[in-house]
């Protein structure tokens, strides 16, 4: 085994141990796509059942390469002026750090007055993490440059209930919770994931508290064609929505913190956005990481949307960014015992991707 070797085996160990200390949760780019990945406030708001569908292929230049896939339903209780979410994902790590996540959520809104809608919502998830050694080398399993590389290894990784096992597992439950108000083109939620720090560690022995997240959510819709507004008119724009959706948002997790801001350009079907992904005044690199180019295109009950992420921080472009595509459907579905109610006499302002 050569120096090259030896010093890719050494250096890969060594970041996936800094990734599973200071890992954070997945973000992404096309954050209203998955509304329901956002905040708990989002279950059944509007009215309305939807799925939602996004894939998220990360750093595919690289050998650390980051796939994270999500599905997730919004069931609407229109009744109770509530709803249901379901969401379950799926994220892969170096290849060998699977995570999975089962949740369920419930919703509350509340009419303040004939455009001001304030929604509530609770979150509880069910993590199952596992981590595959199988491909790891330990120190002590080159004996000597005379005896070579030897199979078997006592490092302290492997000392668990299960001798020898190379795939380490820990499931653990979480909770999370968020607020959202709707001002008619307006609105600004807030969210505070994990809540109760769950231990994610994979060691026996080990605390590895899951950090509590938090996150503002704001923006506005500057309408300048309005559909419902113009049906008979004979505008050949009328029929299509043109707007600009200016949107911010912020998250922080313990030593991290992240700044998305951009902005949705809508003439409908057609939705494009530019976004900015960092801090610029920060000093720390990680906080300047990439921009961010969409489009989406959205008719009737169907939308589909992707996302190209443009690499800007010292990884470089060789990493090959990120592509995330997005697919969602709306049902005509409503669980309540009476027909639907509509809550305000406004759609919710909030961009579809």
């Amino acid at each position: 085994m050569n120096k090259k070797r030896h010093f890719a085996i050494v250096f890969f160990i060594w970041l996936t141990q800094v990734f599973l200390v200071r890992a954070q949760d997945p973000q992404l780019s096309q954050m209203y796509a998955a509304p329901l990945l956002i905040s708990p406030a989002f279950a059944g708001i509007d009215n309305q059942s939807n799925v939602h569908f996004t894939h998220r292929n990360q750093w595919p230049g690289l050998n650390a390469n980051y796939q994270f896939s999500a599905i997730s339903a919004n069931i609407a209780l229109g009744n109770q002026k509530s709803g249901l979410g379901i969401i379950m994902t799926s994220d892969k790590q170096f290849m060998n750090l699977q995570t999975t996540q089962l949740g369920l959520q419930y919703g509350h809104h509340i009419d303040l007055g004939e455009d001001i809608r304030l929604s509530a919502g609770i979150q509880t998830d069910l993590y199952m993490r596992s981590l595959d050694a199988s491909q790891f080398l330990f120190a002590d399993q080159f004996r000597s440059i005379n005896y070579g590389f030897i199979s078997s290894s006592n490092d302290v990784f492997f000392q668990d209930n299960v001798a020898n096992t190379t795939i380490k597992r820990s499931n653990f439950v979480d909770f999370s919770s968020g607020a959202l108000l709707n001002l008619r083109n307006s609105w600004i939620g807030l969210t505070a994931h994990h809540i109760n720090q769950p231990d994610k560690s994979i060691f026996n022995g080990t605390n590895d508290p899951l950090n509590t997240k938090f996150g503002i959510q704001m923006g506005t819709k500057i309408i300048f064609e309005d559909p419902y507004l113009n049906r008979t008119t004979s505008n050949p724009w009328a029929n299509k929505e043109v707007s600009i959706s200016p949107v911010v948002h912020y998250k922080k997790q313990g030593k991290f913190d992240q700044l998305d801001m951009g902005a949705y350009l809508t003439v409908s079907p057609l939705v494009a956005g530019v976004w900015y992904r960092g801090i610029p005044i920060s000093k720390t690199n990680y906080n300047r990481e990439s921009l961010i180019f969409l489009l989406g295109y959205r008719l009737d009950s169907f939308s589909v949307g992707y996302s190209f992420d443009m690499t800007i921080s010292k990884l470089g472009s060789s990493a090959g960014g990120a592509h995330e595509l997005s697919i969602a459907y709306l049902l005509d579905l409503d669980l309540s015992r009476s027909k639907r109610t509509k809550l305000l006499n406004s759609k919710l302002a909030c961009p579809k991707f």
